[in-house]
């Protein structure tokens, strides 16, 4: 009687287990159907340099480096501006910037802060409203846990940020993990832009530090 009464209790129990375990990936298969629903819209700009050309990419930017991604804080939306709805009525809407923290691995143009991390701010997002993604046209949106070349600019107020087409690289796939500065000099990634920044066109110079600039923490 016990063993029979053990294995209808272990049954029971698997049944539940893998009731559970159903449910579970419904909801984890409807989250991601949900995530890939969300269209992405593609943002076309004009730009002074040219894009596909890492010499004038690099000499527009303030500070180059390599680093990885360590935590997405969230979107604001600036320079909002009036959009009219069906009914006639006007909605305020703004320009998405996703805000991340980042560990700087390897410094390629100036000298960010590398014992601690950095944020800066990414032009392009998530909307408002939650309806699509907006992206420069041959930029991507960072994920967290992998490394990637950036194009930063210094802004006014001492804070980076990075926009545009080309101004975030992805690594292959086979070393986007790498986070030791002298694996990462291996990388194609890495030589293509420090040869770009020891040739590289200067468009701007703007003289702006950013606060994460070593010098002004020492």
């Amino acid at each position: 009687m016990k063993k029979t009464t053990a294995g209808i209790i272990i049954l029971v129990i698997s049944i539940l287990g893998f009731a559970c375990f159903l449910t579970l990936n419904s909801k984890l298969d409807k989250k991601e159907a949900k995530e890939k629903e969300v269209p992405v819209y593609s943002i076309h700009a004009d730009y002074n340099l040219n894009v596909d050309n890492p010499n004038e990419v690099v000499g527009g930017s303030d500070y180059v480096f390599v680093g990885k991604v360590t935590e997405n804080t969230g979107t604001t939306y600036k320079d909002k501006t009036p959009l009219e709805q069906e009914d006639g009525s006007f909605k305020y809407v703004g320009e998405a910037f996703t805000n991340y923290k980042i560990k700087v691995l390897y410094n390629l143009k100036n000298e960010l802060v590398t014992d601690k991390e950095i944020s800066l701010a990414k032009q392009g997002g998530i909307r408002e409203d939650g309806s699509a993604y907006d992206i420069f046209e041959d930029d991507l949106l960072p994920e967290i846990g992998k490394v990637y070349i950036f194009n930063a600019y210094t802004q006014d107020d001492g804070s980076l940020l990075v926009s545009g087409a080309n101004s975030t690289i992805s690594f292959d796939e086979k070393t986007h993990n790498i986070d030791t500065q002298k694996e990462l000099a291996k990388t194609e990634e890495v030589q293509r832009y420090e040869n770009a920044v020891d040739n590289q066109i200067l468009t701007e110079d703007n003289n702006l530090k950013s606060d994460f600039d070593v010098s002004q923490l020492q």
